[in-house]
């Protein structure tokens, strides 16, 4: 990346000041997130060529400022734009996305997508998905330990939007690879040869999908699940083209399975960690939603921020942003600032959440909400069945992180006893 010139007055850091790629980071982030809602709640990072947004105040207001765009295209490192002949699939449905539109089309695709998030449509997928996930504790048996990673966390996410539109199980593995090549694809901290590379593997994803489309549109009716219900969406004589459909996909993706790897080891490594707050769930189950969320800003899982780039000028928070320019929404930091959370690295699931930011904010507040909380939702429910008495094996769970991942400070290993040989014989 080009060195930008100094500019009079800008606040300005570097990576001593925050590395997410520093293992001491992602070990202990907060006393890094403290410094910067302190001192740098707005600053440019020299080394990642960025603005670094990190007090919830900031973020909140960003996030619903319209001028701030997640259309990777905006960036001025963007790749150029291609010529109409030479796009692809993936480039066709990213134009026609939420993150892409203008304010007028994101309006029509949410009102158009409604119906396929509707209480009848989210019935069968929750069915589905808790199939999904007795399935993976089923697996688990009685086992006298197991790692939360690699029996939930890398099953649950992926299968769980395939199952939701409409992907049938043997190609489950398919779909995932097609997953995690969609969020790699934009992801501005990876070099312009590692996105290509994963644009290049999204395309028999796509070309799936849009078989599937137009087999279903050929059909009397398109079916009642959630592609179905995309197909046969009319509002106002509208209705979703074959790409607009495949950019809710893409939403969904980007949204709600990477991101969801990371929910089921935050869950239950909060949840183990303070076992007082589990016990209080176990005995006030209608504290679930609230518990998700709580443990989810507790756990901060986030290692780069949401990116946003400036559609044109402008001021803000007495920083001169200029056009093009990309921003680290840095909400990870923002869910532990203390001027919005009292005590933020206690985990309280009692906790008054008005305001969070923790599925985002504004016109693009998270499509995948509700996916992530049934998943979270009906693994606890699952996990506190079975196993009533578990504890993280030697206090800390040998938890261990994926160092090198692009995006989460993921937890690859987090081992959980559950001591059901000790319950058995103490009965």
């Amino acid at each position: 990346m080009t060195q930008a010139a100094t500019v009079a007055g800008r606040v300005e850091i570097n990576a001593q000041i925050f590395n997410p790629y520093s293992k001491d980071f992602i070990r202990n982030p907060d006393p890094v997130w403290q410094t910067l809602i302190r001192d740098y709640p707005i600053a440019w990072h020299k080394d990642l060529q960025m603005w670094i947004v990190s007090s919830h105040e900031l973020c909140d207001r960003m996030l619903k400022d319209n001028r701030f765009t997640p259309n990777f295209r905006a960036w001025e490192l963007a790749p150029p734009p291609k010529a109409e002949a030479d796009k692809n699939d993936f480039d066709l449905a990213f134009e026609k996305g939420f993150f892409a539109v203008s304010p007028q089309e994101h309006l029509r695709l949410r009102k158009l997508t409604m119906p396929a998030f509707s209480k009848p449509v989210m019935g069968k997928i929750d069915a589905k998905i808790r199939d999904l996930v007795v399935g993976c504790f089923d697996a688990i048996g009685d086992a006298e330990e197991f790692d939360v990673y690699s029996a939930l966390a890398v099953k649950i996410p992926a299968r769980s939007i395939a199952r939701m539109v409409g992907v049938p199980t043997d190609m489950e593995d398919f779909f995932h690879e097609f997953a995690v090549n969609v969020i790699k694809s934009t992801r501005i901290n990876l070099s312009a040869k590692e996105r290509e590379a994963s644009m290049q593997a999204t395309l028999p994803g796509f070309k799936y999908f849009r078989e599937e489309i137009a087999r279903r549109r050929a059909l009397p009716q398109p079916g009642d699940d959630f592609l179905g219900s995309l197909i046969a969406a009319r509002e106002n004589g509208s209705q979703l083209d074959d790409y607009e459909i495949l950019s809710v996909i893409f939403a969904l993706i980007t949204a709600g399975s990477d991101t969801a790897t990371d929910l089921h080891t935050y869950l239950l490594h909060a949840l183990l960690s303070n076992p007082d707050q589990l016990a209080l769930l176990k005995q006030k189950p209608e504290l679930m939603e609230n518990a998700i969320i709580e443990c989810l800003r507790w756990g901060s899982f986030g290692k780069v921020p949401f990116f946003r780039f400036a559609t044109e000028d402008i001021e803000f928070a007495g920083q001169l942003i200029k056009k093009g320019q990309a921003i680290g929404v840095n909400i990870q930091a923002a869910w532990h600032d203390p001027a919005k959370w009292e005590n933020p690295l206690k985990l309280d699931i009692t906790r008054r959440l008005d305001g969070n930011i923790v599925f985002g904010a504004g016109a693009h507040f998270c499509i995948g909400t509700y996916l992530v909380r049934v998943q979270g939702s009906l693994m606890l429910q699952e996990f506190m069945k079975r196993f009533p008495d578990a504890t993280l094996a030697d206090g800390d769970g040998r938890i261990d992180y994926e160092w090198t991942h692009h995006n989460a400070r993921r937890i690859n290993r987090l081992i959980v006893k559950t001591n059901r040989q000790a319950a058995r014989k103490a009965a």
